[in-house]
């Protein structure tokens, strides 16, 4: 199954998000879950503003736990976390 995670950042944690990059980046590398996809989702200023990660995972309870241990979302840089499954209908998955 696909599942997204759309993750929204909390303003006000800006300079957390500087310590925990390096930390965050590692976790989504670490083969924990299969990450199809992964990024961040930036304002037309082009400053981040939260992340979206694709991943290849048994299950949405997979998903969450992933989640939970990310860095960003340990330490509150994350304000708002949404995880849904996805069936995309258009590209090489549908």
């Amino acid at each position: 199954m696909l599942a997204v995670r759309f993750a929204i950042s909390d303003p006000n944690k800006d300079s957390l998000r500087e310590i925990y990059l390096e930390e965050h980046k590692r976790y989504l590398r670490s083969r924990e879950v299969s990450i199809i996809q992964s990024g961040p989702i930036l304002n037309e200023g082009g400053s981040g503003e939260g992340g979206v990660v694709v991943a290849d995972v048994g299950s949405l309870e997979e998903m969450r736990r992933f989640s939970s241990a990310d860095p960003f979302v340990v330490h509150g840089i994350y304000r708002d976390v949404a995880i849904y499954e996805w069936r995309p209908t258009i590209g090489g998955r549908g």
